[in-house]
């Protein structure tokens, strides 16, 4: 990444007390790396609750999710500075929450149901008919939020292999481009398994939305979970929520040693150094310059020795931006208003 600015691309929820379909969208932004400034904001596409995007990896489409009862996937062309519907095709789930594109093919996670949904891409990169949906089964312990399956994330774990986190059974269940492969670790009831990465030495860090904890697992076939890490360092008094909601890496040179991870309830960006291979140390939590942080996506500053974590604080309809240096010291360096941000990537 060698430019100044980067183009972010943001796809938001409807406002408190608003269906689907009441004027949401997908909104473009600049953040410029050297000041971590968000300007140019602009809505490309009003769409119905587009809560995640992803990009095809070489062709110029986007993909957005419609998360309602009934869901789907809408496909855009990216066109200079705009959108262009090119279709939109059923998951056969509900409430799909997140997407993973790989060459030919679209995962979608249906929160509501649990369902994985498989969709094959044309040499255009639309999506056809037809999918192919995988459905699950069991339940936890947590009545309110694990009544029944509820797929929420898949990860990209490399050697021809998805992994898909279910909070609603507590496990990351393994996917090839066949269809389903077995379960690559059952978690500790009441874990809600969220969202993943995967750290420098390749291990890859699960975090818990139940428990508020970062689980380790290895990759070496061994199907044992370490010992988890809190996601704070501090406790969050009783009856207060605390829910961890993503999770990824350093992206300069500077901080790739580094591990961010945002909760939800406190509303901070806490900060790890990882080391060997999959050993977390604390190094700070901070607060995310607004309140309820879904998402965030990590840019490196144009000295590459910080990074700009732009973060999509849904409950204050903000984007926040927080420069991180190398030793996990976090500023917040710019705020900018925008209706109930859900996801934030980067354009390229």
């Amino acid at each position: 990444m060698h430019t100044e600015t980067v183009d972010l691309l943001i796809g938001t929820y409807p406002a408190d007390g608003t269906e689907p379909g009441s004027g949401e969208g997908i909104w473009r932004v600049a953040l410029d790396r050297r000041s971590g400034s968000l300007t140019g904001e602009r809505l490309l596409a009003t769409t119905t609750a587009p809560s995640f995007l992803a990009l095809h990896p070489s062709r110029p489409v986007l993909y957005a999710v419609r998360e309602a009862e009934q869901g789907s996937v809408s496909a855009f062309a990216v066109e200079d500075d705009s959108l262009n519907l090119l279709g939109a095709v059923a998951t056969g789930g509900s409430f799909p929450c997140h997407l993973r594109v790989t060459e030919g093919r679209l995962w979608v996670a249906n929160y509501g149901d649990g369902a994985v949904t498989r969709l094959d891409l044309n040499e255009q990169g639309e999506p056809v008919e037809d999918p192919a949906v995988y459905r699950n089964t069991g339940s936890g312990p947590n009545p309110e939020r694990q009544d029944g399956p509820h797929a929420h994330y898949i990860h990209d774990a490399g050697h021809g292999q998805l992994w898909v986190s279910d909070l609603g059974t507590d496990e990351v269940r393994r996917f090839t481009a066949s269809g389903p492969n077995g379960v690559v670790v059952q978690l500790a009831a009441g874990t809600g398994p969220r969202h993943m990465t995967t750290l420098p030495g390749g291990a890859v860090v699960v975090v818990g939305e139940l428990d508020s904890r970062l689980h380790v697992l290895r990759t070496d076939g061994s199907d044992l979970p370490l010992s988890p890490v809190p996601a704070l360092a501090a406790s969050v008094p009783a009856g207060q929520p605390s829910q961890p909601s993503h999770v990824d890496v350093g992206a300069s040179t500077g901080t790739r040693n580094l591990l961010y991870a945002a909760t939800r309830g406190p509303d901070v960006l806490a900060v790890f150094t990882v080391s060997g291979e999959q050993t977390l140390t604390h190094l700070s939590d901070s607060p995310v310059g607004g309140s309820w942080p879904r998402h965030f996506a990590v840019v490196p500053a144009e000295d590459d020795a910080a990074d700009f974590v732009v973060v999509a604080n849904q409950g204050s309809s903000t984007l926040d931006v927080l420069c991180v240096q190398a030793s996990g010291q976090v500023d917040q360096v710019h705020s900018l208003n925008l209706p109930a941000p859900a996801c934030v990537i980067p354009a390229r």
